[in-house]
């Protein structure tokens, strides 16, 4: 049985600022530096046998916090990058309200009905995601795995072992920043123990 612990990266500037990322970065804010802290000591005793690494600089930014203490070896994924979000990358989301307002509301209220022309679709990221999964999971049999990645890639990862439809792609809980989601493969299974616990936070 592989383990995975999938951790979203730390709270970033522009998380503060509700600007979207997408494939575009800032950096930690004080409190996801912290948050991050939190999460390594809360880890430290779970023996991890490699780790695997969105390669956007602010899930490297919190793997770098995770694994401070560490001989472990990080790879990096693109797969594990959150969703592209085209022309909204970098804007306020008021802004985007005002000049995109329809798209962004089926965006994040009706997913099953948003259509990506400018974006990457909900399903792209799904299968990119659940591709590089399986992949660690064949190479890292009965282990356990650190992944730090995305509120919508993860999001993606959860809905799929789930087998739920893309409409609930958003259902409760929310993805905060330093969450983490307990998945573990199972022969053929995916079981999913824990989603977006903050246990190191409280």
């Amino acid at each position: 049985m592989t383990t995975f612990y999938l951790a979203r990266h730390g709270e970033t500037q522009w998380n503060q600022e509700q600007r979207l990322q997408g494939w575009l970065d800032s950096p930690l804010t004080d409190n996801g530096q912290e948050a991050a802290a939190r999460l390594q000591l809360q880890l430290q005793s779970i023996p991890f046998a490699a780790a695997y690494c969105s390669s956007s600089g602010r899930a490297k930014e919190t793997m770098d916090i995770l694994t401070a203490h560490r001989q472990l070896p990080v790879y990096y994924e693109d797969n594990l990058r959150e969703i592209f979000l085209g022309n909204w990358q970098g804007k306020r989301i008021e802004d985007i309200l005002m000049t995109n307002g329809l798209d962004y509301e089926l965006y994040t209220k009706y997913p099953a009905q948003f259509i990506a022309t400018h974006t990457e679709s909900f399903g792209a990221v799904t299968e990119r995601a659940m591709y590089t999964l399986k992949k660690i999971a064949e190479q890292h049999c009965d282990e356990p795995i650190l992944i730090v990645s995305h509120a919508v890639t993860i999001k993606c990862m959860i809905n799929a072992i789930l087998q739920r439809n893309i409409s609930e792609l958003w259902a409760a809980p929310y993805i905060h920043g330093t969450s983490v989601t307990v998945i573990e493969r199972q022969g053929q299974q995916w079981v999913i123990q824990e989603i977006g616990t903050l246990h190191h936070l409280q």
